[in-house]
């Protein structure tokens, strides 16, 4: 999703220029996108037609949409559609409307406005975010227009621009951001898109600089001074090296600010480009993050964690012996669990039970923490807080320190009446929850803001999908990607995945899963059936790896 070579741009490039793009395809849903072009290499562009003479409103209309599809040198071909006082006014920039309807069909509305009829699944703003759209109601947009010497040209219009989902796909490009968790032991990933080309590392880069996505403000930093900018208006790319020359305010930065300020930019433009960051054209000496680098991508053990006839452990590549964790999987194993969490480093776990949740630590006691009933599966974050929530109370969230204390956490969905799944990230700073009303199921994230790694409060949410059906279980897969189960009217189960801002995609589960947990991609993913099978995915379906298990734990990391 996140990195692509250059050849598979180069290959989407084909493929764009035989379609001949002479309109906007009506079809097809949106597929993953490609990496950000990098440095001088191909890039996916469109090669719309420029302004036919004596061409119709209509035609110049269609002619617009359709060129408006290429970002090359600042929208210079669907500018040319234009009148010369509204080309300067236009800001295509403004944001991306994706249309998911049939063919454009321009209505005349006088004898100087015509208007279309859209129907938007989903939008990127001006920074970059996008989201999909519950509803895909007609929204009319109206276009005026005046002759310039004979020629009917577009004098009047939205800003932003109007592109069907199939084509979005092969323009535009999502990218991760990356900024810091508090504790600046992480590295979070905000999923923005782009179109292609070679404006886009300027575009990430500007886009980084002005910080993280409004819903993921609280639980992330970053590095760069305030008021840091481009002294210019593009990032220079010589070679395979990106030129990020900053204005004054980024002096202010120390040593090891300064380096987190290029690792970054590293980690945000596309891969395959080192940084060379200049202050004011003044060449700076930066080094290296080395040991102090945070993580990117925290990755969980390979191996299913499991319960099974009484011993918890991970389940080898072969064999049916489980290897257990010492100081832990006895006294967890001992508790009769119906689910687990465990903590990075593998030396907490969150044990929910028939009393309640336990906080289990290697070499002590198990201590109940929440014996309130009606618990859903607890998360245990990497801090070491026990996040626990009945299922009927979306709204009394408390979390449980390292030394047993309850805090309670204010959550936003107090018009929800139930929750039936919360999980924390690897890397602490969001979480996804699938929540329930009288009238629908939602699947959002969100954002969790600390004070010193105490939780404190969660963020407005974000959502991800509605209308899912019954949710049984979420899990995060990676640190963008995370998934769903759920059954729809039919009992039949289904399973979705979803890029937190980004593109969604369903699997096929085996018949009768009721759990999943995730691993370190999405064929990592795991389910476990309704009679204890274990199934991991195998070529184009599953296959079952062992019987009798009780219950799949949730890993949170595999370092402390």
């Amino acid at each position: 999703m996140r990195k692509r070579s250059a050849l598979a741009a180069a290959l989407v490039a084909l493929a764009v220029s035989l379609t001949g793009c002479t309109g906007i395809p009506s079809d097809g849903r949106v597929h993953e996108g490609q990496a950000a072009p990098q440095g001088d290499g191909p890039a996916a562009v469109f090669l719309p037609s420029r302004p036919q003479k004596d061409a119709t409103k209509e035609a110049i209309l269609r002619g617009f949409i359709d060129a408006a599809s290429s970002p090359e040198n600042k929208y210079e071909i669907a500018r040319e559609f234009l009148t010369p006082t509204f080309r300067e006014e236009w800001k295509p920039d403004a944001g991306v409307t994706v249309d998911g309807g049939g063919a454009i069909v321009p209505l005349t509305v006088d004898d100087h406005t015509m208007q279309v009829s859209v129907d938007p699944v989903a939008e990127v703003n001006a920074s970059g975010e996008y989201r999909e759209f519950d509803s895909t109601k007609p929204t009319p947009l109206r276009y005026t227009f005046a002759m310039v010497d004979g020629q009917w040209r577009i004098s009047g219009a939205p800003d932003g621009i109007v592109i069907d989902e199939n084509t979005f796909s092969y323009v535009f490009s999502p990218q991760s951001l990356y900024f810091f968790d508090p504790s600046f032991n992480y590295l979070v990933p905000d999923l923005r898109w782009f179109p292609r080309g070679a404006t886009a590392p300027t575009r990430i880069v500007k886009a980084l600089l002005a910080g993280p996505a409004s819903w993921l403000d609280q639980a992330v930093i970053t590095a760069f001074p305030e008021g840091t900018e481009l002294t210019a208006d593009a990032v220079q790319v010589v070679g395979r090296d990106a030129k990020v020359d900053l204005n004054q305010e980024a002096l202010g930065a120390d040593r090891i600010t300064a380096e987190r300020m290029k690792y970054q930019l590293e980690n945000s433009l596309p891969s395959g480009l080192s940084v060379t960051v200049t202050v004011n054209q003044n060449t700076q000496d930066i080094g290296e993050l080395g040991p102090d680098a945070p993580v990117v991508d925290p990755h969980v053990d390979a191996r299913p964690l499991i319960l099974r006839k009484g011993t918890f452990g991970f389940l080898p590549s072969s064999g049916t012996d489980l290897e257990q964790i010492p100081g832990l999987s006895g006294v967890v194993a001992g508790l009769d669990p119906t689910a687990v969490s465990v903590s990075p480093g593998q030396t907490r776990a969150a044990v929910l039970t028939s009393s309640g949740v336990f906080g289990v630590e290697t070499g002590e006691k198990p201590e109940l923490l929440d014996p309130r009933s009606g618990l859903i599966a607890p998360s245990i974050d990497t801090f070491g807080y026990v996040w626990s929530v009945p299922s009927e109370r979306p709204d009394e969230l408390v979390v449980y320190g390292p030394a047993g204390d309850a805090v309670p956490v204010k959550t936003p969905w107090k018009e929800f009446t139930g929750i039936s799944s919360l999980k924390v990230s690897r890397d602490g700073t969001r979480l996804v929850a699938v929540l329930r009303s009288a009238t629908e199921t939602r699947f959002v994230a969100a954002a969790i803001s600390r004070d010193s790694g105490r939780p404190t409060g969660v963020g407005d949410p974000l959502l991800l999908a509605s209308d899912i059906g019954t949710a049984r279980d979420a899990a995060w897969v990676d640190d963008l990607t995370v998934a769903v189960l759920t059954t729809d009217a039919d009992d039949q189960p289904r399973i979705l995945t979803q890029e937190i801002a980004g593109l969604r995609s369903p699997l096929e589960p085996p018949p009768d899963s009721v759990g999943i947990v995730g691993g370190n991609s999405v064929r990592e993913l795991r389910t476990l059936t309704s009679d204890g099978r274990l199934e991991l995915q195998r070529g184009a379906g599953w296959q079952e790896r062992i019987d009798d298990v009780t219950l799949m734990a949730t890993q949170q990391g595999v370092t402390g």
